[in-house]
């Protein structure tokens, strides 16, 4: 369905909304406190790093209800509960079976505000605490420390209860790591690592929960290193994070950042994430072929599948390769290793070789069972026999890469709100295959040396030219956010960075992109705020929760609001005579009040995914006043969103 456009779209900026409380509220209620225009109350506190509470971890050991109706809280294992502060602003908790990060701001003498951001979602056993230690989350506004800086006292709003932290280096020079994976052993385990595994199933194990069975086993991946750290694909998401193996079978993993697109309805995303942190077994069957995790307590069970393609067996009388490398080979769609990999041959394996590169360094391998009935195999860990005539075969198209391209700073979206660039031209970065990259940031420029591997990145600025830049510039913002970047991704030709701690993603487009046409059906306005206040089939929309607001802002080519919960970013694409919404990214809160809110949530982000037509009713002349966006489902159903301008 393509609608016209009735008036011009007035939109600008960011504003994202700030999401509901994800558990209980504690019995004496927070005071309200107005956020800044950015959304998040921590942006509106000045934040002074307090060296007495920074580079600890905090353990809890109780909550005193301080004459509060709400029972006393002793915590019979202290470690499942931790707290660690980081200088900039940042802390990482772990709640218990889960882990989580967020923001914080400390003001002297002794303020705190704190917001928690993405977790894992992970159920833990009965008798948790989890839910009572999100509970302290937003309302402890002030601190203090007792018993020689050793005890750290949380003290919540308007007198309200009392928790007492313990940190783990009461002496100096004790153990200040935040990781439970860092406390542990680890062993590097040959059948495990520098394999892809491919998630089939979950075994219930007696549990109270569903058995799944993944009909594309090729979205939800493992890629565990020798170092300690794993890749994971999350279906539309790309995580990385620590891990530990102990010999015999012994494993714990902890899911570090990751990407935050909605994925589509049916996603077992979230069932996947919940594994991290539970498991605590591991096993192989079927000649190591299947690896099995085994959850703590006699729990679920998951098995994965080693990712290795299956040649059929070459023909006597035909040109065949043999890989001869003891840990196998990486199979790719063109003959580089920075074309994508398809899955791994083991040592052993034949194929039938129907072409060679033009540089004759990757075979051309029949695989009839794969999309394009073909891969790619470096030449140097494959023998051969009878290629002397195989033609040479062009190297295929290839998407977009990170090396050899000048991408231009465009936009930084953060869940407060987009920090635009006024001229991209002067902040850009060349990544080059040698792993360093030249920057111009603004009037200066910086070397830097990086490492990408599996969608992670790490860049390391160095030497520059140490220029005074004009006031307004952007650049210590832009080399402060290259060094924190922790994930990357390209999609739609821009490149993507993902910030730590939900603090935002730097999108980047290829130097000489021509800006947003301003005809655009998104494009150029005042910036106003739209409220969401039905959606649903055509004819029978639902208004939306009492006690909820869903929120969009146009600015460009960006999409940005709450969907009620969740704070969410999107890029929006002109056709024709309307847009596309796509990229869709949010922040991972879970929030049970009211009944129905995370439902609405996940058919509100669906709906934008399937936007298809858009009609704008102007007010006055001038200034919009009421908007509807037309949808149609991946199963055919067509519906409409209800925007107004007033809350």
């Amino acid at each position: 369905m393509k609608k016209s456009v009735v008036g011009l779209l007035v939109m600008l900026m960011i504003l994202l909304a700030a999401c509901s409380t994800s558990t209980e509220t504690p019995t004496e209620a927070p005071a309200v406190e107005t956020p800044a225009e950015s959304g998040s109350i921590v942006d509106s506190r000045e934040h002074t790093p307090d060296p007495l509470l920074t580079n600890k971890t905090w353990m809890w050991e109780r909550r005193d209800p301080n004459g509060n109706q709400v029972p006393e809280i002793i915590v019979p294992n202290p470690e499942n509960y931790t707290l660690f502060f980081n200088d900039d602003g940042t802390f990482n908790a772990t709640i218990d079976c889960n882990s989580g990060n967020g923001r914080y701001a400390t003001t002297p003498p002794g303020s705190i505000f704190m917001e928690l951001g993405p977790t894992t979602q992970a159920a833990c056993p009965d008798g948790s605490l989890s839910g009572d230690m999100i509970n302290m989350f937003g309302p402890a506004q002030n601190y203090r420390f007792e018993e020689d800086n050793t005890v750290l006292v949380f003290v919540w709003v308007a007198g309200g209860p009392v928790d007492y932290y313990r940190t783990t280096d009461a002496q100096a020079g004790g153990d200040t790591t935040e990781s439970i994976v860092a406390s542990r052993e680890h062993t590097p385990d040959p059948l495990l690592t520098n394999k892809t595994w491919m998630w089939e199933r979950r075994d219930p194990n007696g549990n109270p929960v569903p058995e799944i069975v993944i009909p594309d086993p090729e979205n939800y991946t493992l890629f565990f290193n020798e170092d300690g750290t794993f890749n994971a694909k999350i279906d539309c998401n790309n995580g990385s994070g620590a891990y530990a193996t102990n010999p015999p079978g012994g494993i714990f993993m902890e899911l570090g950042p990751m990407t935050m697109a909605a994925c589509p309805d049916g996603s077992a995303s979230s069932d996947m994430i919940n594994m991290f942190g539970p498991a605590q077994d591991y096993r192989f069957e079927e000649d190591n072929t299947v690896l099995v995790f085994v959850w703590v307590a006699g729990g679920p069970i998951d098995y994965y599948r080693n990712a290795s393609v299956d040649l059929p067996e070459p023909a006597e009388d035909v040109p065949t390769g043999t890989v001869t490398a003891p840990d196998g080979i990486f199979l790719r769609t063109g003959p580089g290793t920075d074309y994508p990999y398809v899955g791994v041959a083991a040592e052993g394996d034949s194929g039938e070789i129907i072409g060679v590169s033009t540089d004759g360094q990757w075979w051309l391998v029949a695989a009839p069972n794969l999309p394009g009935g073909q891969v790619w195999a470096s030449a140097e860990f494959v023998s051969t026999t009878g290629t002397e005539a195989v033609p040479v075969v062009a190297a295929p198209p290839q998407q977009l890469g990170l090396i050899g391209i000048a991408w231009e700073w465009v936009v930084t979206s953060n869940p407060t709100g987009d920090q635009e660039v006024n001229d991209p031209s002067r902040y850009v970065i060349l990544f080059k295959d040698d792993s360093t990259a030249n920057i111009k940031a603004d009037c200066n420029n910086v070397q830097a040396t990086y490492t990408a591997l599996a969608g992670n990145i790490n860049i390391e600025t160095g030497p520059s030219t140490m220029v005074a830049c004009p006031a307004g510039s952007l650049a210590d913002t832009f080399l402060s956010q290259l060094n924190s970047a922790s994930i990357y991704f390209i999609e739609g030709g821009n490149l993507y960075l993902d910030l730590p701690a939900d603090s935002g993603t730097m999108r980047f487009v290829p130097q000489g992109t021509p800006p947003p046409s301003p005809d655009a059906p998104a494009g150029g306005g005042d910036g106003s705020t739209f409220y969401l206040t039905s959606f649903g089939p055509q004819g029978a929309q639902q208004a939306v929760l009492a006690g909820t607001q869903i929120t969009a802002n146009f600015s460009g080519t960006q999409l940005s609001g709450s969907a009620g919960c969740n704070n969410y970013s999107a890029t929006l694409t002109p056709v024709d005579t309307y847009f596309t919404v796509s990229n869709i990214i949010t922040t991972r809160m879970v929030c049970s009040e009211p009944a129905g809110v995370m439902e609405q949530e996940q058919a509100y982000l669906t709906a934008l995914a399937g936007v298809d037509g858009y009609v704008w009713t102007q007010q006055g002349g001038s200034a919009i006043a009421t908007g509807q966006l037309f949808y149609t489902l991946a199963d055919g159903t067509t519906g409409v969103m209800n925007f107004t301008t007033s809350p």
